[in-house]
C-alpha cells in the first residue's frame, strides 16, 4: 500500500468536505486504488472557528506556508482562495520545496498561472486543479486525458452557479434581479464579497481563460476576455425572450478566429432546442466542439462542498498513481500568444429591445435605418401596453448574422432619435 501525505490549506466548505470525505471513505480509497491518504497538516484563517469537523485530532499551523518546509509532505492542497497573497505565497513554496499542488483557485490560475505552471513544470511536479473549473464536472481530465488527440474548435457552456439560479429564479417565478439576488444570498450561492466576481461575470471569465488555454495552448492572459454580466437583465428581456423561444442564459465561449483568441462571457439568448437552455438552478455545463465529435455536452453541479472535494481527490488519485505530470496538456514553452481577437468584428445573431413613444411612423423608421445598413431581420414584434397609453412601448427585434460593428453603428443613430426613450438593450444570439 502506497501513503500519499497531504496538507490542506483552507477550512471552508471545500476543505472541510474534503476532511471528512477521507474520513468516511479512506477504506474504500485503499480498496479502489491501494493508496492510504494521511492528512499530516491543516491550516485556516481561526483555529477556532466553528466546524462540522473535529479538527483537534490534525497537526495545526497558523502559517500555511510551514506545511510546505515538512519533509514528508507529499501534496499541498491549496483550498484558501486568495487571487495572490497567502495562496499564491503558498503555492509557490510548495513548488519550490518538491510538494505537488492540488488546487481550486480559479482566479490564482487566470492572473498568475504561466509562472506557476512553469516553475511546476521544471520540477517535474502536479500543479492540478481539477476544482477550480465547474465544481464536480470533470472537465479539465476530459481535455487532458479523453480527448487529448481531438483537435478542439470550441469550448461553450454556463460556468457560474450563482448567475444561473439568478436568471432561472427570475424566470421561473417572475421576480426582479434584485429580489433573486438576495435570495441566492440567503442561500448561501453567492456572499456580499463574491457576489460581484459572480454576477459581472468574472468568475466564469476566470473559468473560460483557465480552459482556453488547455483547449487552444494559449497562455494563461485573463485580460484577453470580454466580460458581460447579468446585472442589466430585466424581467422583461426574460419574458419576451421566452415568447420567441429562447432562454437568457450567462454563456462564455472559446475559440481561434483568424489565428486570434475570442474568449466572450455574456449574457445570451438560447434556444429553447439547445441543451444549455435547459440547465437550471446552479447547475454549470460545457460544451465542445472538435474535429472528431460535434457536440460533447457536459452538465453537473458547478459549486459545493461536495461537488468540488469530488474533483480534488480525481486529482489527488492521479497524483498517486503517476510520475510524470502534464498539467496543461501543452509544455509551458509551446503556449501562445495568441493576439486578442476584435469584438467589432464577431458576427452574430442578436435580440434588441428598443424602448419608444406609441406613435406612427416609429417602426418603419426604425426598420429603414436596418435595411439602410444591410441588416437582415428575422422577428419583429411591437408590443402596446393598452394599460399605460403614455408608457413607452417595447419593440422587440431579432437579427440574422452581422458583423457587430455595422450593428453598433445603427444602433447609435437609432437612440439619437427622438421617439427613443432609454438605451437599447442588445443581447447576442447563441449559435450552436
Amino acid at each position: 500500500m502506497k501513503e500519499l501525505n497531504i496538507c490542506i490549506a483552507g477550512l471552508g466548505n471545500v476543505g472541510s468536505s474534503l476532511i471528512e470525505s477521507i474520513e468516511k471513505n479512506n477504506d474504500y480509497i485503499n480498496r479502489k486504488s491501494s493508496n492510504q491518504i494521511n492528512i499530516i497538516g491543516i491550516s485556516a484563517k481561526s483555529k477556532k472557528k466553528k466546524r462540522n469537523i473535529e479538527i483537534s485530532k490534525y497537526n495545526w499551523f497558523d502559517n500555511p506556508v510551514d506545511m510546505t518546509l515538512l519533509e514528508n509532505c507529499d501534496v499541498i492542497v491549496e483550498l484558501i482562495g486568495n487571487e495572490k497573497g497567502i495562496s499564491y505565497e503558498l503555492i509557490e513554496s510548495a513548488l519550490k520545496n518538491n510538494k505537488h499542488v492540488v488546487t481550486g483557485n480559479k482566479a490564482l490560475i487566470a492572473n498568475h498561472g504561466n509562472y506557476l505552471f512553469n516553475l511546476a513544470e521544471y520540477n517535474s511536479l502536479a500543479l492540478s486543479f481539477e476544482a477550480a473549473v465547474a465544481g464536480g464536472i470533470p472537465i479539465i481530465k476530459t481535455i487532458k486525458n479523453n480527448i487529448s488527440f481531438n483537435k478542439i474548435k470550441k469550448i461553450s457552456g454556463i460556468l457560474n452557479g450563482t448567475t444561473n439560479y439568478i436568471l432561472t429564479k427570475m424566470e421561473e417565478d417572475n421576480l426582479s434581479f434584485e429580489d433573486v439576488l438576495q435570495i441566492a444570498k440567503d442561500k448561501g450561492f453567492t456572499s456580499d464579497h463574491e457576489a460581484d466576481l459572480d454576477i459581472e461575470g468574472f468568475d466564469a471569465a476566470h473559468k473560460l481563460t483557465i480552459l482556453s488555454t488547455l483547449c487552444f495552448g494559449s497562455d494563461l492572459n485573463f485580460k484577453q476576455n470580454y466580460i458581460d454580466g447579468i446585472s442589466n437583465i430585466k424581467i422583461e428581456d426574460i419574458s419576451f425572450a421566452k415568447n420567441i423561444g429562447y432562454k437568457i442564459k450567462l454563456v462564455s465561449e472559446s475559440s481561434i478566429i483568424n489565428g486570434e483568441i475570442y474568449n466572450f462571457t455574456s449574457p445570451k439568448l438560447v434556444s429553447f432546442n439547445n441543451p444549455l437552455a435547459n440547465v437550471g438552478d446552479a447547475l454549470n455545463a460545457i460544451n465542445l466542439e472538435t474535429d472528431h465529435l460535434d457536440n460533447l455536452f457536459l452538465e453537473g453541479q458547478g459549486a459545493g462542498g461536495k461537488p468540488t472535494t469530488s474533483s480534488v481527490l480525481s486529482d489527488l488519485y492521479e497524483i498517486s498513481q503517476n510520475n510524470n505530470f502534464n498539467n496543461l496538456g501543452f509544455k509551458t514553452k509551446d503556449l501562445i500568444k495568441y493576439k486578442k481577437f476584435n469584438l467589432e468584428n464577431i458576427i452574430n445573431s442578436y435580440y434588441l429591445r428598443i424602448m419608444t413613444d406609441d406613435r406612427s411612423g416609429v417602426l418603419s423608421s426604425i426598420t429603414n435605418h436596418f435595411t439602410d445598413s444591410g441588416i437582415s431581420v428575422e422577428k419583429i414584434l411591437q408590443l402596446p401596453d393598452n394599460s399605460n397609453l403614455n408608457a413607452p412601448i417595447p419593440i422587440i427585434i431579432t437579427t440574422h448574422k452581422i458583423q457587430r460593428e455595422i450593428l453598433n453603428n445603427v444602433i447609435n443613430k437609432i437612440e439619437k432619435l427622438s421617439f427613443v426613450k432609454e438605451k437599447i438593450t442588445v443581447l447576442p444570439i447563441h449559435d450552436n
